[in-house]
């Protein structure tokens, strides 16, 4: 559990306190009134007397400036060969309970974390919050979960990110939603399911869920391994997915040390390739929804009714499984659309808005090729 106090802050390295607000209060947040955020600045051994006057005056202000974010502030400027031996020197003498870092994402032609950060991962002994900002302020939290978080590997991360998102949403009162990709093998836990209203399902790739789902002004918490393969998905895959959105990136204990770090983040700065844009086609969505438990269930003529603004609706129908003991409605809703994610975004806002399936896990599935006469299985009543 993420306990900041004096004892173990939230350390944040500072290189110019100018701009530290939006990310100060990130990590207000996440320290929480009770908290404390210390502040780092780190100079280098050539640096004089008016270098770390000018640093501490820098703190100094920062700090006055923030009485109204609740949590304790602190500063301190401290020498080293260079800023991230520094950083790792304060994080094994102050033991923080978190380092939060700021990038610079598709904001910049170089790689998103550079050196700096890619040092201060491999090598920390505590958990760490990546944070890109985005374009606009953050007005929802979206939290992608997928089938690897749910593994005994996951998990650390997993558990990061949720305690993360958490408490940004208590501070900040953004509403969230859960965005599940990847096999639907296991429940997702109760401290996930009590992250959003409910749980969206697209069985593809987390980005291209995300592309598909994300908004310009949401604040995307991605829970990530310390591995080259786990920043690879959070970082270049998930930049070039919501290059607008604010994004989080928790970075469980348990660095790798392997160069492949760096590597996994190498494009993760540059453009998106390019990609021309897709034609114009019919996209078949099947649509699997497990009802909340609910004395009023959502009946399958509701269902039709909210997705007929979609596009076509056909083969609506309800049933029990036999394994659940929630109920089920199905559909097919076919979109004449730019491209697969922009149908998947046409109908996942439909019913992302819908407040009678709030508490609901709604699956999204393509169906490429499929005659239109085919009907639904694992049905105990059609409609």
């Amino acid at each position: 559990m993420l306990t900041p106090d004096d004892a173990h802050p939230i350390l944040v390295p500072v290189a110019n306190p100018a701009s530290i607000g939006p990310l100060l209060g990130y990590a207000a947040a996440l320290a929480g009134p009770m908290g404390t955020v210390k502040l780092l600045t780190v100079l280098g051994p050539r640096a004089d007397a008016d270098d770390h006057a000018h640093a501490e005056q820098g703190l100094a202000d920062v700090q006055r400036s923030s009485g109204s974010l609740g949590a304790h502030v602190c500063g301190e400027v401290r020498t080293a060969a260079d800023v991230a031996t520094g950083v790792l020197d304060a994080v094994a003498e102050i033991s923080p309970a978190l380092v939060v870092m700021g990038w610079r994402g598709q904001s910049s032609t170089t790689d998103v974390f550079g050196r700096l950060i890619d040092h201060v991962v491999g090598r920390s002994s505590v958990p760490l919050a990546v944070v890109r900002l985005g374009l606009t302020p953050p007005q929802r939290l979206l939290f992608p979960v997928s089938e690897e978080h749910l593994l005994p590997g996951g998990r650390g991360s997993l558990s990061l990110a949720v305690e993360l998102a958490r408490r940004v949403r208590e501070h900040t009162g953004y509403p969230s939603t859960v965005l599940r990709t990847g096999a639907r093998t296991d429940e997702l836990p109760d401290e996930v399911h009590q992250l959003g209203d409910r749980v969206h399902h697209d069985p593809r790739r987390t980005h291209k869920a995300v592309e598909a789902f994300s908004q310009p002004d949401d604040l995307i918490v991605a829970a990530v391994a310390p591995t080259a393969s786990g920043l690879r998905a959070a970082t270049t895959h998930l930049a070039w997915a919501a290059p607008e959105a604010t994004l989080l990136v928790a970075v469980d204990v348990g660095p790798s040390r392997s160069d492949g770090i760096v590597d996994a983040v190498s494009d993760a700065g540059q453009p998106a390739p390019r990609r021309p844009d897709p034609p114009a086609e019919e996209v078949r969505i099947v649509i699997t929804i497990r009802l909340p438990e609910s004395e009023e269930a959502v009946s399958p003529e509701r269902v039709e009714e909210v997705l007929r603004s979609a596009g076509e609706t056909e083969l609506v129908m309800s049933w029990w499984p036999a394994n659940d003991d929630r109920a089920h409605v199905g559909a097919t809703v076919t979109i004449r659309s730019d491209g697969v994610n922009a149908a998947m975004a046409r109908v996942m806002t439909v019913l992302h808005d819908a407040p009678d399936l709030s508490g609901a896990e709604i699956t999204y599935e393509l169906d490429r090729g499929a005659p239109r006469s085919r009907a639904g299985a694992n049905s105990n009543g059609a409609r």
